[in-house]
């Protein structure tokens, strides 16, 4: 059995679902809430676990939890716990970090701050990609490409017939350019 670094209690294991459709077993504090991660464990475990495993204390969960002064030592190869500093973690979350076996220890409340910090990461960064995805595509698709009089700067949008007039005056160029380059490096010859 794991003993809590806070409490010096017993740790009850509990398993949560993580990304990719896996489970893991985490260590959990039934006295004071704590959870005990080991290596990689913390970053892949589903956002929504956290509403499971911290206590549902509304009141307790909003209020942060200091650190104590005293030092706490990894509950699996005993080294001393550090605070983990990130410039990316907003001030709220205090994470403690092994830097043998490279545990991490989170407060009751914890979890789920950091949690729902990675939640709004990720669906921030999904909906940057999506643009891009978007972007790509249309990039790819030259009929939804705008051109200006000139056929030259993107700037209105184009019919149909005119997008494929476009296509077809593109690929005899691109040919016309090819058939000219290979008859100069023949004639050289």
């Amino acid at each position: 059995m794991v003993r809590c670094p806070l409490c010096d209690t017993d740790m009850k294991e509990v398993s949560v679902r993580a990304n990719p459709g896996t489970l893991i077993v985490l260590d959990q504090c039934g006295k004071c809430g704590g959870i005990w991660c080991d290596k990689w464990e913390l970053f892949p475990v589903d956002p929504r676990e956290a509403e499971r495993l911290d206590p549902l204390d509304e009141e307790l969960l909003q209020t942060p939890v200091t650190l104590p002064k005293e030092t706490l030592y990894c509950p699996r190869c005993g080294d001393r716990l550090r605070v983990f500093k990130d410039p990316s973690l907003p001030p709220d979350i205090h994470l403690q970090r092994c830097r043998r076996c490279d545990g991490i220890w989170l407060n009751r409340g914890q979890f789920s701050r950091f949690k729902r910090l990675q939640r709004r990461t990720r669906e921030e960064k999904l909906g940057q990609e999506r643009t891009l995805q978007k972007l790509v595509h249309a990039y790819q698709n030259p009929q939804s490409w705008v051109t200006t009089g000139t056929r030259g700067i993107f700037a209105y949008p184009r019919g149909e017939e005119e997008a494929q007039d476009l296509t077809s005056d593109t690929l005899k160029g691109a040919f016309r350019l090819i058939l000219q380059t290979l008859l100069r490096l023949i004639l050289r010859f």
